[in-house]
């Protein structure tokens, strides 16, 4: 046999290289296969019999072994290969050669591979363990725990019930091993619950079927289920936490645990199980993380350690005018063609490869021959270990503003650099937004470790809880409140930044409409009752806008309010040219020296008295009628409640009058 021609048939090798499209960027420092992989692999040749493996697989407490050929692969064994043939033939299987039953061709990846790509082919490929072959060598093995506990470290805060398997199989303890090993098989099972009865008296599984029968040559048709099965099955209630659940396996080595709740049983989950939601809940984020990098109108790019560009989104393709990725991946910051001084190439992949580099301009060419200048903002990534391992940046064309400094220095073009300033306000206007939207993308970066914060402390919370005195309890509480309250600044920096930088979407709004769907979303307390005391007009405007105003005025007006019959009221009033509205209450009120500094980023008045408040939402009303054309105040005093007045102009149409008939005949 030519060994070469036998590796090349059997194993199938996945390598982490540049995506064909380009599209390789990442919200997480992730781990590789070579971090978490097992490198004592244990392996069997294909000359060796069914009831050796079982016996290396019992004995050694592992569910899989690698079939080798001197020191090529030549497949995999696994208990879901020897169970498949258990139900059918019996005994006779168990002096069968491994080659016959063996999986094979193999997947394989290298130890590069991120923990989140061997996960998807995991995934797609409904196995369980990867083979880690360097320089055609097995240097390890990674295995579908491997991955659960790796991926579950990034945080996964949903509970057991959310993701159990609810159609349990069953069968009766006085069947045979055999009947069991055939449900198992046909349903593509790894494990079947042990009744007696109505009543859960075990669980088998293929762990137990290998060591219990087939290690030890048993007949599995004259074998009972309740000589082999496991007792009692380990269970949890349906409101503990994937996290917990994940630990508890690990720590037991097993890989299902028994759902219950109010003692009765509901469903199975299983290691699987786990893997999949986690697996999915990651994968999503992804894909949310590269769709913001694929839309931003920044020109965003991705590099390795040795300034290898790996990723460039469009914006940046537009910007250098290539009509592909490929002209760009793969190559190193940037390809000859693109600087208009190839010096100025060495010295910026110098400073990459040396971890010093910082904002620098640039003179660039593009695909078409054009001259640009540019300001690059660079920042190193970290992989998961904490070293540097690429940079990601923000290039900003800044041709424009080069062009129009060098008219300043020439005296005869003064008069064209006046007309030409109305021009240089805009594109600073337009940086400003671009700078704004990347922090947008930063923002959602942060948002990273906060998720993982309050993972663990609600994991604390639930599964410690009986472990804390009551400080340690209160200290947790806190981590909670605060981990909460910092991801609600950060959600509304990134609203107010947002309002008159996205696409205005303008309408014909009904705000009777608008009003009952923000009052419907704060769902006031019993002793709080809000009136709309006047017909509300109909107006051309954003419908998201307009929400955002209603739901900060009214949600202020509830979570300050400290009467125990609380009054809210909105009312309108036509007045010339515009639409003047109130939203009125009878809460504390405020003092009139405070009446502008309200308006500001992050104030609030009431920093002690256990309203939390991250003191934006009023930044951005004042924001959203302002852009609209019109303005906004507050009247109050304190003790007796406080007005806030806001006015929008008047662009009735007739939508305005057909709706307000409409109401009419109602």
């Amino acid at each position: 046999m030519n060994n070469k021609k036998q590796l090349d048939d059997s194993i199938e090798i996945r390598k982490s290289s540049i995506a064909s499209d380009g599209l390789v960027i990442s919200s997480w420092n992730w781990l590789n296969v070579g971090d978490v992989m097992s490198k004592e692999v244990a392996t069997i040749s294909p000359e060796e019999v069914v009831i050796s493996a079982a016996i290396i697989m019992s004995d050694s407490k592992i569910s899989c072994l690698v079939v080798m050929d001197q020191d090529n692969v030549l497949g995999i064994i696994t208990e879901t290969d020897v169970l498949r043939r258990v139900g059918e033939k019996g005994k006779d299987i168990y002096q069968v050669k491994l080659s016959r039953i063996m999986s094979s061709p193999v997947e394989s990846v290298t130890s590069d591979l991120s923990v989140l790509e061997a996960s998807k082919i995991m995934g797609d490929r409904h196995i369980k363990r990867l083979p880690i072959i360097e320089e055609r060598k097995l240097v390890g093995i990674v295995t579908q725990t491997d991955l659960v506990r790796a991926l579950t470290s990034y945080g996964l805060w949903r509970d057991v019930s959310e993701i159990m398997t609810r159609n349990i199989a069953g069968i009766q303890m006085h069947s045979s091993v055999a009947e069991a090993a055939k449900i198992m098989t046909t349903r593509s099972i790894s494990c079947i619950m042990v009744m007696d009865g109505g009543d859960v008296v075990g669980v088998l599984t293929e762990k137990d079927m290998l060591g219990r029968v087939v290690a030890l040559q048993r007949d599995p048709a004259d074998t009972r289920m309740e000589e082999v099965m496991s007792f009692p099955a380990t269970s949890v209630p349906s409101n503990f936490s994937v996290f917990s659940a994940s630990r508890i396996m690990e720590d037991m080595n097993i890989r299902r645990l028994v759902i219950t709740k109010d003692k009765h049983l509901c469903g199975v989950v299983t290691q699987s199980d786990i893997f999949m939601a986690v697996r999915n809940k990651l994968q999503e984020e992804e894909e949310k993380s590269l769709r913001l990098l694929e839309e931003s109108r920044n020109n965003i790019y991705k590099t390795d350690v040795n300034g290898i560009v790996t990723y460039i989104n469009p914006s940046f393709m537009e910007l250098l005018e290539v009509s592909g990725r490929t002209e760009i991946l793969g190559r190193p910051f940037l390809p000859d063609q693109f600087w208009y001084d190839l010096e100025d190439r060495e010295r910026f992949l110098q400073e990459l490869k040396k971890g010093s580099i910082e904002n620098r301009e640039l003179t660039l060419n593009t695909a078409k021959g054009k001259k640009i200048h540019v300001t690059v903002f660079p920042n190193y990534i970290k992989d998961a270990h904490g070293e540097i391992n690429g940079s990601q940046g923000t290039v900003y064309d800044v041709t424009t503003k080069k062009e129009l400094v060098a008219l300043r220095q020439a005296e005869e073009e003064l008069e064209k650099l006046n007309k030409d300033l109305g021009s240089a306000v805009r594109e600073l206007s337009q940086a400003n937004e671009e700078l704004k939207e990347f922090a947008h993308v930063t923002a959602h970066d942060l948002k990273t470790p906060l998720r993982a914060i309050g993972t663990l402390a609600d994991w604390l919370s639930k599964d410690y809880a009986d472990k804390f005195d009551e400080q340690g309890k209160e200290k947790i509480r806190m981590l909670v409140k605060r981990s909460v309250q910092m991801s609600a600044l950060i959600d509304d920096i990134l609203r107010y930044s947002r309002v008159g930088h996205d696409i205005a979407k303008k309408e014909q709004v009904d705000f009777n409409t608008v009003l009952s769907e923000v009052i419907a979303g704060i769902a006031p307390p019993e002793n709080i009752e809000i009136t709309v005391e006047d017909e509300l007009p109909v107006l051309m405007c954003d419908k998201t806008q307009i929400l955002q105003v209603f739901q900060n005025l009214l949600s202020n007006a509830v979570k300050y309010m400290d009467k125990p019959n609380g009054q809210i009221k909105i009312g309108c009033l036509e007045q010339d040219a515009f639409w003047k509205f109130n939203v009125t209450d009878n809460g504390p009120g405020i003092e009139k020296k405070h009446f502008e500094r309200i308006f500001k980023l992050f104030q609030t008045l009431s920093p002690g008295d256990g309203v939390e408040s991250t003191g934006i939402g009023l930044s951005i009303v004042k924001k959203i009628v302002e852009l609209n054309g019109g303005s906004v105040s507050v009247e109050s005093e304190v003790g007796k409640g406080s007005t806030f007045i806001f006015t929008l102009p008047k662009q009735t149409s007739r939508v305005t009058a057909i709706l307000a008939n409409n109401r009419g005949a109602d």
